[in-house]
């Protein structure tokens, strides 16, 4: 039984120093990173996040769900961005939650909202 207590209390206690951890990546320059490869580079303040990948630019509005969290909904994207897409694509929100944090870089899952696949990344704070 004090086994079980002593581990809820050491789960509880590392659960919110993720969460605590989480509010220095609220803002920065960063580059996002998948299996090695460096996807994108994201530049984000408290309410707006710009991401640039290859030729395409986008702006999305975020919304912080707690401190972990936040919901990214697109605002705009450049001409190479829409041309590259399907005309009938819908653009859905997106859900990020950062799962880990180390030193200057957190990882990430995010999903649109109604799908089941979930995106996994790495993301380094470089500003």
């Amino acid at each position: 039984m004090k086994f079980k207590i002593l581990t809820a209390l050491l789960l509880a206690s590392f659960t919110t120093y993720a969460q605590n951890n989480c509010q220095m990546f609220r803002t920065g320059k960063f580059q996002n990173i998948n299996k090695g490869v460096v996807n994108s580079t994201i530049e984000r303040n408290d309410s707006i996040q710009h991401e640039y990948f290859a030729d395409k630019e986008i702006k999305l509005k975020i919304t912080w769900i707690d401190n972990c969290t936040y919901k990214l909904k697109l605002v705009l994207g450049n001409d190479a961005f829409w041309n590259g897409r399907p005309k009938d694509l819908s653009t859905p929100d997106l859900i990020v939650r950062i799962t880990k944090t180390n030193g200057n870089e957190y990882e990430q899952e995010s999903r649109s909202e109604g799908d089941d696949f979930i995106y996994k990344s790495t993301l380094i704070k470089i500003e």
